[in-house]
């Protein structure tokens, strides 16, 4: 089964500050290595569907590694917690700008602010297998707010049903430079 063809070059979709990313959307003000990585996702997409965690060469992204996360997608219908999501892994430079270690923990227990101004894009990647970029105000887990840009994309082991999302955060300071 392949994936519909619509999913793959959708219309901008505005929520919360967030869209949806097409194939042909114009990455020309996106930090360079947030336009990177998703250009280097596209490269790694058979046609019609999703690429795997296996199609993605952490060598070949060396350079925005530190900057990367991957949350893994558990789905539980008719639970409470009918999509949770899990840290996988989480680059130096993202965990030192949280201030502390998120692997292997659940992304709604450790940053429930973020969760919450996150979660239904987080369940749009992952049901619908599409790609999303957001720059703007995020709420860290301190009270305060940071200005973020950051994209998710959906990785398939079977091409199709998301499993995975890996996703780039970078952090600007109020006068609109990146964090280090």
């Amino acid at each position: 089964m392949l994936i519909d063809p619509k999913l793959l070059h959708p219309e901008p979709a505005l929520g919360d500050g967030w869209q949806v990313v097409g194939d042909h959307t114009d990455t020309s003000g996106w930090h360079p290595q947030v336009a990177a990585l998703l250009c280097y996702w596209r490269t790694r997409r058979p046609a019609g569907r999703l690429p795997s965690r296996q199609a993605i060469d952490p060598f070949s992204l060396r350079g925005i590694l530190p900057c990367l996360w991957m949350l893994d997608i558990q789905r539980e219908p008719g639970t409470q917690h009918a999509w949770r999501f899990s840290y996988r892994l989480a680059g130096t430079r993202f965990t030192a700008l949280l201030g502390f270690e998120v692997t292997r923990r659940w992304y709604d227990e450790v940053r429930p602010q973020a969760y919450a101004a996150n979660r239904i894009r987080l369940i749009t990647v992952a049901r619908d297998g599409v790609p999303t970029w957001r720059r703007g105000p995020m709420p860290l887990e301190d009270g305060n707010w940071q200005q973020t840009e950051n994209l998710m994309l959906p990785l398939a082991a079977d091409g199709i049903t998301a499993d995975i999302i890996l996703g780039i955060s970078v952090r600007y300071t109020r006068d609109g430079t990146t964090l280090a």
